[in-house]
């Protein structure tokens, strides 16, 4: 399948809704419901034996009745009427079809063969499918709502899912990082398109700056590791490949028919590839966010600022335990630092300015510490209740006029939650936990580190 083929998946000119319906607790009224309020602006087809109409839509009783060459069929209906639906949408040279409907390898033997019959029919066409087993996709850029979960903000993320309830938690997840998806797709089973053909087709798309995936499998592990280390020379590839233990491998199987490889086969070969592999959904949602806010970190030499003793440590602890390095701060970098803190201040990495109520301090130590050799600040706030705004403020100040990486650890929960999503918004990750800002630093350092190593193994 050529890449520029998918362009009638994530684009569609013409939808099939097969399975339509009126009903409204049924999942083909929903989907209806969805592209009909987002505005599709091409040619909706509704197909359902019953007949009779949703939203003054009329409904065709049969997929013979449609036209030709229909870019996407969705298909709602009994795991025992897809084969011949198949077949009416092959003859109808419809383009791509979408299986919403479960119930096949995951099962076991039957499902097993109903999927190879169905791949024997797909590879003599030039039809395509997506799923089975799959939740559907959407395009914020076209309002394309082709699926039954939530619609995300706008943004510059495209996310590949093996899980269609996972679209819902990354799109909801990024909204309070203040990030949000360009596209986000379901694949399911992955009986035919695979996250190979999308990360091809994403890599070239210009609404997209960052690929994130949740992998259960890898369908095609050559043609990965041929395209995708292309695509991360241009743009990040953040994976969370799941079934990394017995137990995990045997639920993959159970929830899309997966067979997870060796998990440390697969560590390394992403490595290879410059895909960022992160462990869990948090470190998912936070490094998706952050790189495309960020970017890659050009070195990773970390300045600690803290106003208590405490969190200083403990994110030193962090930073340290994960084989990052604090910058050492030159004598020049401390005699200023001297110059305006309290006299009983520490200047040394981490730098712990003593409790203080003058939040331009931090702007004022962010200043210094940029000039000497420092790639990353990480900022670490105890509380500061009376006085959030104000220290807010001054960061969002520091990060668009000092034009150097900051990361944000504010130790209190909901107090300081605007605040939390502020700091996001304006490009400053910020993080409850000083462990999880390191981590998201340490993958943003270990990326940057990798595509210099490419850019010096390219020939002159």
């Amino acid at each position: 399948m050529q890449k520029s083929y998918l362009k009638y998946l994530f684009n569609p000119q013409s939808i099939a809704i097969i399975g339509a319906s009126s009903n409204s607790t049924k999942m083909g009224f929903r989907i209806v419901k969805n592209v009909v309020e987002k505005n599709f602006k091409g040619k909706l087809y509704l197909v359902n034996p019953k007949g009779g109409s949703v939203f003054n839509i009329p409904i065709f009783k049969s997929i013979d009745e449609l036209p030709v060459g229909i870019d996407l069929a969705i298909f709602m209906i009994p795991k025992n009427v897809i084969t011949p639906a198949i077949k009416s949408c092959i003859n109808k040279k419809t383009k791509f079809i979408m299986i919403l409907t479960a119930g096949f390898k995951e099962t076991g033997f039957d499902g097993i063969k109903l999927e190879e019959e169905i791949k024997k029919l797909i590879d003599q066409s030039s039809t395509n499918i997506v799923g089975p087993n799959c939740a559907g996709l959407c395009n914020t850029s076209t309002n394309i709502y082709a699926t039954f979960e939530s619609y995300p903000n706008e943004g510059n993320i495209s996310f590949i899912s093996q899980s269609g309830s996972i679209c819902s938690a990354f799109a909801s997840n990024l909204s309070i990082r203040g990030a949000g998806v360009s596209k986000y797709i379901s694949l399911g089973n992955k009986l035919n398109v695979n996250e190979v053909d999308l990360i091809k087709y994403l890599g070239n798309d210009p609404e997209t700056k960052c690929i994130s995936l949740y992998l259960e499998d890898i369908a095609d592990g050559r043609s990965l590791l041929q395209i995708a280390p292309k695509i991360s020379l241009e743009k990040p590839i953040v994976a969370l490949k799941s079934g990394y233990t017995l137990e995990g491998a045997q639920a993959t199987f159970s929830h899309t028919g997966a067979m997870s490889g060796k998990d440390q086969i697969i560590d390394s070969a992403f490595r290879q590839m410059g895909i960022i592999r992160v462990n869990n959904l948090r470190e998912l949602y936070d490094v998706s966010s952050a790189i495309c806010t960020l970017g890659p970190l050009k070195g990773g030499k970390i300045a600690i600022i803290s106003d208590a003793g405490g969190p200083g440590v403990i994110a030193t602890d962090a930073i340290s335990s994960l084989g990052l390095k604090l910058a050492k701060l030159s004598e020049k970098t401390k005699n200023i630092l001297r110059s305006f803190l309290p006299s009983f201040a520490s200047v040394q990495n981490p730098v712990d300015m003593t409790f203080t109520r003058e939040e331009n301090l931090y702007y004022r130590c962010i200043e210094v510490l940029k000039d000497d050799e420092v790639d990353v600040i990480l900022v670490t706030i105890p509380s500061h209740f009376d006085t959030k705004d104000e220290l807010l403020s001054f960061l969002i100040d520091a990060k668009e006029k000092l034009k150097i990486p900051i990361i944000v650890s504010w130790l209190c929960a909901d107090e300081v939650e605007v605040q939390r999503r502020r700091l996001w918004k304006a490009g400053i990750p910020t993080f409850i936990d000083p462990q999880q800002a390191s981590i998201c630093i340490k993958h943003l350092v270990w990326y940057g580190q990798w595509l210099s190593s490419r850019k010096m193994d390219a020939p002159v």
